[in-house]
Formats: structure tokens, C-alpha cells, sequence
């Protein structure tokens, strides 16, 4: 019987993996279990379910857990997985998380690139990290190699700062599946909400780029009109990772100079189980950032059934389509406006069924099917050099 290729899945960074990156892998890895395809056989190591469950180095952790995170991350990717290469007889190898090996011993390899962060916004990242980082990510692509990116936008930046010669596929992914139903009391108070508040909503890391300052100032816009008076502003999500990132203090200042401690929630990580009713019953999900590589919640959002404002940036207006209102980043006026229109009931009833039927077409099984015919040009090119 002839041998299926190997594919070989690192989902080592989920040890430590941020929300973004570990929702399109866990998506991915889930997905391709479940499909289990008969033409290649996919190898995930490590165990991805035992990854994504741990804390040890997620959230706030010490410069020793992080020196070790380090450490450890190097010896998986330059020892760990060639290796794992010559011993599996890996023909392909994928990494989800930009990086892949220096030696794969004649496999070919596939690097997704989430965003272009990294290249672009210099003065975000520690400079010894991310020389070291995009080192590896060079290092890793050769003329064997190929990129799946998660945008036409990415797309047109990855050619710009990672390399115009690689093979390149842009591959939409899936939101996580969320559970929906009634919020009790209890869940409402769990939040920091009263029973059944009318709330604007934004679930994301605390980061500068996201923007959140010029969705308080639009948020302290609409509280000056007696007619909204009665909603509350969700923030759900982490602080951002190190002081390069982290946005939390600013916006804590922001929101007491408005005075508007009572009214502006920022209720932390909520987990997933709970996650699908929050954005259900908000009044309308809000995403103000002025860089995205995706933006899975404008989905999820729309999936739950919830209208979605976002800002003009390029990845959030190609994934969101006609289904979401759209504000100028740089405006706090454009943005309180929509927030006033989105109040409008015929408005709200086009823009669910607008979200409903954009979201559809974001499913895993849509999401892996692509990866895997990604994965088969891989292998076919393979067997043509």
C-alpha cells in the first residue's frame, strides 16, 4: 500500500499562545481531526488538547518563566522538530506560529503569518526578541518553503517585508464554537453588570493598537445624551503582554478623568464557555483598532447575532464585507455616531442578518478544506523538484 505524505502540525506555541494565534490553531488542529482526510496522513505534535489547557507560561509571568519560555521555544524549533522530522519522515512541515525549523531535512515547509506586527511596528517589541525572532523567521523560509497569511491585506504586507518570491496562500480561518443562551442574574453580576444592561462591547488584549482610548471618548460622547444614559461599556480581555504593549493604566486614567468608573466595565478574561453569551446579548460589538491582521470577534460577534461596528482599518473592513457599520479610526465622532445609528431598530435587524449571512461563510470545515488543498500544492510541488 503506498504511503500516505506526512504532514507534520507544531503546536508547541500553544504553551504559551496569545488569543489569536490560539484560536486558528486549535481551530485547525480540531479540524483536521475530525475531517481525518484519507489522502495525507497529520501528525500534531505536541499534544495540542494537553497545551491549550495548561497556564504555566500564559498571562503574567516572571523573567525567569520567561527566560525559560525562551529557552525552551528554541530547542523545540532548531532541536525538537528536525528531529521529529528524520523520525516521522515528515514531507511536510507547518507552523502556525511564523517559525518554522532551519533544518528540515528535505521537507518542505509552511509558515502562517498572522499579521506583520512585528516588521512594522518596531518600537512595540523588545529589540533583542524581535531581531531574534525575525532571524528565525528568515531562517526558517527557504526556497522550499511557502506562506499561508489570514488576509488579502496581510497578503500585500508579507510580500512587502517577508519576501515577494514565496509561494502564497491566503486562507480565511474559523471562529471558535461559542454556546448561547439566556443570561442568568448571576452571570450578568459575574461580568460586573446589572440584569440585563444594554452594553457596547469590545472582547480583546489591552493593547495600544486596539485603539480602546477612542472608544471610551465616543462612549463619554453618548453618555453626555440623556437618551443613552442607561448603557455601560464592556471590555473584556487581558492587559497587554510587557510595557511595550500594555495600554491597561492609560485607559484606567482615561476612563476616571470621564468619571465614568460606574459605567465602563472591564470585567478581565472571560473563558470561553461564557464567552458566547456575552457577545449575544450585547448591544452591538465595537472593534476601533487601527491594525488587525483578521479580527476573529468581528465573526463571532456577528455569528452570535450581534451588530458590529469597526473602524476603517483594511483586514477588519475585507473580513466584516457589507455586514458592519464603519468609522474613521482617528475619529471619536464618527464612531459616536454610528454608536447612535446602531440604536435604530431597522438598522439592527439589517445588520444581523447582514452578520448572519457574512458569518456563514467563516466555517471550519471551509477553513481547514483550504488549508489541506494548501497543503496538497505543497506536496505536489515537492514531488516536482
Amino acid at each position: 500500500m503506498k504511503k500516505r505524505p506526512r504532514v507534520l502540525i507544531d503546536s508547541f506555541h500553544l504553551l504559551q499562545a496569545l488569543t489569536g494565534i490560539r484560536t486558528y490553531t486549535t481551530q485547525l488542529c480540531a479540524g483536521l481531526e475530525r475531517l481525518d482526510f484519507d489522502d495525507v496522513e497529520y501528525l500534531i505534535y505536541p499534544n495540542w488538547r494537553w497545551l491549550n489547557q495548561t497556564t504555566f507560561l500564559r498571562g503574567k509571568v516572571n523573567v525567569v518563566k520567561k527566560l525559560i519560555n525562551h529557552l525552551i521555544y528554541f530547542i523545540w524549533k532548531q532541536v525538537g522538530l528536525p528531529i521529529l522530522i528524520i523520525i516521522k519522515r515528515v514531507d511536510v512541515i507547518v507552523a502556525p506560529d511564523y517559525l518554522l525549523p532551519y533544518f528540515k531535512f528535505g521537507a518542505r515547509g509552511i509558515a502562517v503569518v498572522h499579521d506583520t506586527f512585528y516588521w512594522e511596528l518596531k518600537g512595540k517589541y523588545n529589540p533583542v526578541w524581535r531581531w531574534y525572532f525575525l532571524k528565525s523567521v528568515q531562517l526558517g523560509l527557504n526556497k522550499r518553503s511557502s506562506m499561508v497569511v489570514t488576509s488579502n491585506y496581510i497578503a500585500e504586507k508579507a510580500k512587502i517585508h517577508i519576501s515577494n518570491e514565496l509561494q502564497l496562500a491566503v486562507v480565511y480561518q474559523a471562529p471558535k464554537n461559542l454556546e448561547y443562551g439566556q443570561m442568568t442574574p448571576q452571570e450578568y453580576r459575574k461580568i460586573g453588570l446589572p440584569e440585563n444592561a444594554k452594553y457596547f462591547l469590545h472582547i480583546g488584549i489591552f493593547e495600544d493598537r486596539k485603539n480602546l482610548g477612542i472608544l471610551i471618548k465616543a462612549f463619554r460622547q453618548l453618555m453626555d445624551d440623556k437618551l443613552y444614559s442607561d448603557f455601560y461599556l464592556l471590555l473584556v480581555g487581558s492587559r497587554g503582554v510587557g510595557w511595550f504593549h500594555d495600554d491597561f493604566n492609560r485607559l484606567n486614567l482615561l476612563i476616571k478623568e470621564y468619571h465614568l468608573e460606574d459605567k465602563v466595565i472591564m470585567p478581565g478574561f472571560v473563558p470561553n464557555e461564557d464567552l458566547g453569551k456575552v457577545y449575544q446579548h450585547a448591544f452591538a460589538y465595537v472593534f476601533p483598532s487601527t491594525e488587525e491582521g483578521f479580527g476573529i470577534p468581528v465573526i463571532e460577534a456577528m455569528k452570535a447575532g450581534t451588530p458590529v461596528i469597526i473602524s476603517n482599518q483594511p483586514a477588519l473592513m475585507e473580513i466584516a464585507g457589507d455586514a458592519a457599520l464603519v468609522f474613521d479610526m482617528n475619529n471619536e465622532m464618527a464612531l459616536y455616531d454610528q454608536m447612535v445609528k446602531v440604536t435604530s431598530p431597522e438598522l439592527r435587524e439589517e445588520l444581523i442578518m447582514r452578520g448572519n449571512k457574512r458569518a456563514s461563510k467563516f466555517t471550519n470545515a471551509s477553513f481547514v478544506n483550504q488549508f489541506h488543498t494548501v497543503i496538497k500544492d505543497c506536496i505536489l510541488s515537492r514531488k516536482h523538484i
